[in-house]
Order: C-alpha cells, then structure tokens, then sequence
C-alpha cells in the first residue's frame, strides 16, 4: 500500500546524489528523497581530486570557500621514469592566468571524499532534508507504462512510495540498473589498483607535489593530503595479484622500486584498499522516460586525471535543473532527453581518453612498455615540459581538459535549431559552451546584455522576456554589473552555466521560436 507520493527518488548518496539532492533543494516546490543503504556516509578518503569546474558548482551553493579551505592545492606534477626525474608541470603558472582561463577557480584541488560528502550533506541538513540511510529499494513496478506514468518503489524498509522520476546515483553495482535489466558496455583491465593514505618520511617530493612514478613493473604514485599526509596508488599485474587486499609493507615495496627511492619511510597508514578498474558505460542515460542513471551507475573508468566524482557531480548539476524546469514550469519532456544527448557524449569521451591512457601507463605489452620507459621520457623533458611552460595555449588547452571547464555541447544537434540569430565574430561562446569565468544561481536562465547599441530593440526584446518569462530569466546588464567580458549583443545562460541561446539582433520572434522548443509559451 502506497504510504507516500514525491515527484523525484534519488537512490544513493555518494556526491552524485548529493549534489542532485543540494540542486534540487533549492526548489521548494519539489518533493524529494534520498536513500542510501549504507548506516553513514565515507569516513575515507576515496576520490581525492576536485577540478575546477566542480569548484563552480560548490560556488553555486557558497560551499566554494569551505572546500578550498579544507583542501589541499597540487603546486606541481612530476613523473619519474626508471627512477629519474623527466618533467614537471608547474601549476602556479596556471593560477597567475585567472582572467584568461575565464575561471575563479583555477586549482587542481585534493580534496577528500568524505569531506565532500559532508559539505554537501550539510548543506541539505541546513535545508531541513535528511538522507535515508540504511534504505534500499528493493523493487520497480511501472504503474502505467503506456502512458509514462508513476513508479511504485518497494523499500527494504517495507514502505512502498510512489515517485514521478527516479535517479538513479548507487554507483557501479546499481541496484537500478541491474532491475532494469541494462548492459553496462566495456571491460575490466587485467591489473588492480592499490590505495593506501599514509604518513611518508624522505618522499622525493614536495608536499605541494604530485609525483607518478614509471617502471618495468608498473605504477606508482604519491599524492599529497592535509595533515602531511600522501596517497599511494599503484598497479598490481594480474600474476601478483591477491584476492582483495595487499599489505601497507607490500605496497610501500612497490613504491620504493618503481621510484628507486629506497630510503622513504611509509608508515602510520589509515586506510589501504585494493580494487579493479573498469571501463564501462550504458547506452542511455534516460529509460522508458522515468528512470535517469548519473555517476557511476551510467560510467565508470580507470581513475586517470581524476575523472571520475567530478563527472557524476556534473551529471547531477546537468539533470537537477532539467527535473526541475519540467515538474516546476510545464516544460516540454524533450528538455529531459537532451540529459542523455549531453551527458553521454561525454562520458563516452571520457571512458575512451582514460581507458587509452591507463593502458598506456600500465600495459604489459613489450611495445607498450619500450615507448613508456625509453621513448616517453625524451618527450616529456624535451617537448612537454618546455611547451607547459613557455606555450600558454598549451597550458590552458591541457588545464582546461583536466578541469572539465572545456567540455561543450555545441555540436549537439539539440542546439542546432536557432540557437543563435545574427553573424557573431568567430571568438564569441556558441550555444553549448559554458559561460566564462561569473557564476549565477541556478535556478534560473540568466540574460545578459553587452549590447551597447541598438538600444530600443534591445529595451523591446527585455520588456518581452520581463512580461512572458520573469520567473524564469533573470535580465543582466554587463556593464551596470561589472561583468569583465567583452563580447557582443547578449547571451542566454542555463541554470548550469551553459549558453542555450545568443542574439546581436534581437529578434522577439526568433527567439520565441527557440524557446518554444522546451517550454509551451504561445508564439506571438
């Protein structure tokens, strides 16, 4: 017997699920829950590196400051090969190109998941919403599933509630996705990983600094965290391997002779695990229009650039105000397909660019292995290291690639159909692009103006979005507002900071037309 009625059930509460839950709290005309069957959140370190771009999404929720206060910032990268120096990545460099990296925050952030996890369920705490815990969803059972109707869920608790949509955030083995019965597309490499945080005497590196070390045996690593504390990670070949753990004496052995640095001390270790990587991912992010997965439970990849929380957080952030737009203001359901044409482009991007570089940092294949260890060292101290540092559009091009702050939708065909009125100069951001470097709430389209000129067109085409859309578009002026850009007619910025529409003509009709796409406002 259906005990409750919500719009929306997320099922997990890693950081996918709570950043959906954060986004969405902020609406407070949607019902919601999160459940998770774990009794509490992490208490370990998991998932370190937190990108720029991730940074933007906690400013949208004024927890930017607390992260960075409670993380570490990486000063350096360096890579060890056969035991010697071959190049280092001064990120300084990076910090000092904040106006052109169209970015306040321009770190790479290590910053532990449980203290992630507690940022942002905090925050929900703050808003009156409690995560669930010790709560499993047992069963599916489409109440209609000609009309896309409702979904019953059956509890482990034994409540039975009735939701709108369900997201799906319960990671690699999602309960979901196994009812629903989706292939989840990919392989397992043939090498576990190991992880261990611990303290480190005589590392080869500073405490700023991130060290990967290359041998013939494989992997290493050294990651610097609060407390002078350092993440080791490294590879175990398949005939090494254990069942599932491996010694703190066994991974500092592993360590010591893939750096040749024999003299470190590893000690004092709080949390050691051992894990396969795999790289996998669904075909469709949205099912039989009810069920959406994010994060893990659609994608899961080797842990190379640090990919992996920060993908699933940017699901969340790209669904949230999608959900909410639909079940808030009547807009059309396509809004919701266009969660899957973005989000698993990218994905399968990801997937393929960290499955390509984990196999080349680990493969045993003798080829492999020769270009690795003799070839690669004259490239990254004869090539990399002197384009980092003295080719700026080399270090921006690798930083924003890394950060996520690159990533566009614009070849999409969702932003195909008059997105864009008017010839605008070839630097101007496209629809897709994220808007550069201000950060607006996300609850709201945002317009904003740089037109200068043709001044009643454009108090014409406000006084429309004032009278039509007033709950939904916020109207920006750039120059009363300070904002440092300089660009052309005005742009249209969703709720995630992505670009949905620009004019230098100001067309009411056009962008009528564009707009009616989504939202079933009647064409004037």
């Amino acid at each position: 017997m259906t005990s409750s009625s919500i719009d929306i059930l997320i099922i997990g509460a890693g950081p996918t699920g709570l950043m959906l839950a954060c986004q969405l709290s902020l609406y407070p005309n949607i019902t919601f829950r999160i459940i998770d069957k774990n009794s509490s959140r992490t208490v370990n370190s998991r998932a370190l590196a937190v990108h720029a771009r991730s940074i933007e999404l906690f400013a949208q929720l004024n927890l930017a400051e607390k992260a960075l206060a409670q993380g570490k910032f990486i000063d350096k990268m360096s890579v060890f090969i056969r035991g010697k120096h071959r190049c280092s990545l001064d990120l300084t460099l990076i910090r000092t190109e904040q106006q052109s990296l169209f970015t306040h925050y321009p770190y790479i952030l290590f910053l532990e998941q449980s203290v992630t996890e507690q940022l942002l369920e905090t925050f929900l705490n703050e808003h009156n919403i409690k995560v669930e815990r010790q709560t499993e969803a047992i069963d599916f059972i489409d109440i209609d599933s000609k009309n896309d109707n409702d979904v019953q869920v059956i509890l482990s608790t034994g409540e039975t509630i009735q939701t709108k949509y369900i997201c799906a955030c319960d990671g690699a083995r999602s309960i979901v996705r196994h009812k629903l019965n989706l292939p989840f597309h990919g392989r397992t490499y043939s090498e576990s990983l190991f992880v261990a945080d611990c303290q480190v005497d005589n590392a080869p590196l500073g405490t700023d600094q991130a060290g990967v070390f290359l041998a013939s045996s494989g992997l290493s690593g050294l990651l610097p965290m609060t407390n002078n504390r350092y993440r080791l990670f490294g590879t175990i070949h398949e005939q090494n391997e254990t069942d599932e753990t491996i010694s703190i004496d066994e991974a500092a052995h592993l360590l010591k002779q893939r750096s040749e640095h024999f003299n470190m001390n590893v000690h004092d270790c709080s949390w050691i695990s051992v894990y396969r990587s795999h790289h996998r991912h669904i075909t469709k992010f949205r099912y039989r229009n009810r069920y959406f997965l994010l994060g893990d439970a659609a994608h899961i990849h080797s842990p190379v650039g640090g990919q992996g929380m920060n993908t699933g957080l940017q699901d969340s952030h790209n669904l949230a105000w999608k959900l909410a737009y639909v079940l808030t203001y009547s807009a059309r359901d396509c809004l919701l397909d266009t969660y899957h044409d973005e989000r698993s482009a990218i994905a399968k991007t990801l997937v393929n660019t960290t499955d390509r570089a984990f196999a080349f940092l680990s493969s045993t294949y003798w080829t492999t292995r020769f270009v690795r260890l003799f070839i690669a060292p004259i490239l990254f101290q004869f090539i990399v290291q002197p384009l980092f540092i003295y080719l700026r559009k080399f270090r921006q091009a690798v930083f924003l690639g890394l950060s996520q702050l690159g990533i566009t939708y614009r070849s999409l065909n969702v932003y195909d159909y008059g997105a864009s009125a008017g010839n605008f100069h070839q630097n101007t951001p496209q629809p897709g692009d994220r808007f550069p470097y201000v950060i607006f709430d996300p609850c709201h389209y945002h317009f904003v103006i740089f037109e200068r000129q043709q001044l009643i067109k454009v108090n014409q085409f406000v006084e429309f979005i004032k009278k039509e859309y007033s709950k939904m578009i916020k109207i920006h002026d750039s120059y009363e507002e300070k904002i440092p850009l300089k660009l052309e007619g005005a742009i249209l910025i969703r709720p995630d900071g992505y670009i949905a529409y620009r004019t230098n003509v100001f067309d009411i009709r056009h962008f009528q037309c564009y707009f009616h796409q989504f939202f079933p406002t009647e064409i004037m």
